[in-house]
């Protein structure tokens, strides 16, 4: 049988209570309860985990925060991961602007006045990314693969008529 986790700190159980009661926040409410729980002790630590809809990593990582930092500690949330992105503020609204003016026609040219103004190397995939993100096009697309002319002019005459369809 699991064992139950038990925090022994009576004096980390009535910080909980407290901060409890004046917490407003769901993420921060979530870890409060997992920290009532465990001093509580009449739960495992798996059991805890599920009610809280949580790994069992994670609950002990709020705990070990608790019992080093304390209550502001547990509170506390770290950066969510990843990298920040490469291409910011400044140079988004630029880019965003170029591609509704039409500026560019292919993505290499994008990188290279991306690389050219603001300093910064992306590879051509990240630059696909980012034109698609800001919900911009390229002039010089190609018409699919193994599609003829007339089926690229009847597909765009088919988008042409649902768009006016959606028009009041």
């Amino acid at each position: 049988m699991p064992k139950r986790y038990h925090l022994n700190r009576a004096d980390l159980a009535q910080m909980i209570a407290a901060e409890m009661r004046k917490c407003r926040d769901v993420q921060a409410l979530r870890r409060l309860l997992a920290a009532r729980l465990a001093v509580c002790g009449e739960l495992t630590a798996g059991q805890i985990a599920g009610q809280l809809g949580i790994s069992r990593r994670r609950f002990f990582d709020w705990m070990k925060a608790l019992k080093s930092r304390g209550v502001t500690g547990l509170l506390e949330r770290q950066h969510g991961g990843g990298n920040a992105a490469q291409v910011q503020a400044q140079a988004l609204h630029e880019l965003a602007a170029g591609l509704q003016a039409g500026r560019w026609q292919r993505a290499k040219e994008i990188q290279l006045w991306l690389e050219e103004q603001h300093a910064v190397q992306l590879k051509l995939s990240g630059v696909y990314y980012w034109v698609e993100k800001l919900g911009g096009h390229l002039k010089g697309s190609r018409r699919p693969r193994g599609a003829s002319p007339g089926k690229v002019q009847l597909q765009s005459r088919s988008r042409m008529m649902v768009a006016a369809l959606d028009q009041p």
